[in-house]
């Protein structure tokens, strides 16, 4: 198949789109676009009849909707059919918080092993229609925030193991500026290719590595 459309034409044609099977970091500060550039993706995934599970570590469900909405991005059709959240977030705010029919809800960013078995049998369910599966974790910079770096990087490796194994494609979103160099570098490890991405006088621009077309001078992202 042809690579995963991003959603940015200019990433599209410089790049070819994503491979699949592939880990991709997406590494930038909070006004870099890295939200954006995961939501895009994901509809534009959606539209081209893959499957997406988005896990929220940052935000509700219905807020990450409303962050889709907001975009005029349209994927009310493929909830619960091939697009699935993992909310592991709303029990932060709201702890009676219960699953729908397109999400399943966590107990929190602490429970890394009940997002690796709720995730698991997700993209076992998903993987009988026969679809592309992508993985986007949004984001991995919040589990940071509760679990130690050493634990988090083995439960990221596993993670990223497994999804290999089983033919998904998955997307880490990382601010880099909330941890420290050492913590980038180990997350950095564990990536195919790396997409950063920074705002400058307004726009958007963008790099990638470690696919087969390399952008290595920052690019407009449009």
């Amino acid at each position: 198949m042809t690579g995963i459309m991003t959603g940015y034409p200019s990433f599209n044609s410089l790049t070819g789109g994503l491979d699949i099977r592939k880990t991709y970091l997406i590494s930038g500060n909070k006004e870099s676009g890295k939200e954006d550039f995961s939501y895009r993706l994901a509809a534009s995934a959606l539209g081209g009849k893959l499957a997406v599970v988005y896990i929220t570590t940052n935000k509700s469900n219905t807020e990450l909707l409303s962050e889709f909405a907001s975009r005029s991005l349209n994927i009310a059709q493929y909830l619960g059919v091939s697009m699935k959240i993992v909310d592991d977030y709303i029990r932060n705010v709201s702890p009676q918080a219960t699953d729908n029919n397109y999400t399943k809800v966590l107990n929190g960013p602490l429970d890394l092993t009940g997002l690796s078995v709720a995730l698991s049998a997700i993209n076992s369910d998903m993987s009988k229609d026969g679809k592309t599966i992508i993985n986007i974790f949004d984001s991995i910079s919040s589990l940071l925030l509760y679990n130690n770096p050493v634990t988090m990087f083995r439960f990221l490796q596993f993670i990223c193991g497994r999804a290999k194994m089983s033919g998904v494609t998955t997307l880490f979103l990382l601010d880099e500026q909330m941890h420290t160099s050492s913590v980038n570098e180990t997350i950095r490890s564990l990536a195919d290719s790396i997409i950063s991405l920074k705002l400058e006088g307004g726009k958007r621009y963008f790099t990638v590595s470690g696919i087969a077309k390399e952008v290595l001078e920052w690019a407009p992202l449009a």
